[in-house]
This record gives structure tokens, C-alpha cells and sequence, in this order.
């Protein structure tokens, strides 16, 4: 088994779907991998759970109802104490709209659900602060 360069055995995730099951699904595959796993519903309860903890990566659903994931990746990239945290935009949208709206997103990457744990894994070793 080849060993990772980067450790994320003591990565910090914070997933943001409207859906709990894909919550609980990325929840599981990182858990599996030593990871802590913060996961928000809302933007409002995302935003509850950013003010008290510093995620070492994001995950942001870009289908939310009250706010579209890529918009609020370009708000907390303008922000100063969180525009340093990497953001992985995940939608299950065709490949050509994540690849439209993923430059003014401010996003450092995009990948299309199902998450899995090989491309999770993957965002985090290549991202995380």
C-alpha cells in the first residue's frame, strides 16, 4: 500500500449539502480515514459551524436552495480570515456547467457526486491547508 505525501489523518472537513444523505455519506468515508468531519445543512448553520472552527479544506454543495454553492465560495474568498481555506465545489451538474462557473467562483477545485472516498481523499491530500 503506497503511503500518502500528506497525512489527513488529522484533517479538519467541513461539508455543506442540503442533502443529509450525502452528509452522512461524506461523514462515514472520511471518518474511515482519521478525519474530523464537520458537516452543515443551511448556509445558516454553515455559517454557525465556520465562526467557531477553522476547517483545513471545505466541500460546498453548489445546489443549495437559499444560495448557490459557487456564489458563496466568491463570498468567503473575499473575506479575509476565511478566504485561505480551500473550497471543493461538488454538484451533480454536467461537467461542462462546473467547468462555466468554477473560474468566478474563487473555488480552488471542483469534483462531481457521488463523493467517493478515492476523489475526497484525493481533494484533501492535494488542498488542505
Amino acid at each position: 500500500m503506497q503511503t500518502m505525501s500528506t497525512s489527513p489523518s488529522n484533517a479538519c472537513v467541513l461539508i455543506l449539502d442540503d442533502n443529509p444523505l450525502v452528509l452522512k455519506l461524506g461523514r462515514a468515508l472520511l471518518e474511515r480515514e482519521g478525519c474530523t468531519v464537520l458537516t452543515a445543512v443551511s448556509w445558516i448553520e454553515f455559517n454557525h459551524v465556520l465562526a467557531s472552527n477553522s476547517p483545513d479544506i471545505i466541500f460546498l454543495d453548489v445546489n443549495l436552495p437559499s444560495i448557490k454553492g459557487n456564489r458563496l465560495s466568491e463570498v468567503l474568498k473575499s473575506q479575509s480570515n476565511k478566504k485561505d481555506i480551500p473550497i471543493v465545489l461538488i454538484s451533480d451538474l454536467p461537467e461542462k456547467s462546473l467547468e462555466d462557473m468554477f473560474p468566478s467562483s474563487g473555488a480552488n477545485a471542483w469534483m462531481r457526486k457521488p463523493l467517493t472516498r478515492d476523489k475526497m481523499m484525493d481533494m484533501i491530500k492535494r488542498y488542505a491547508r
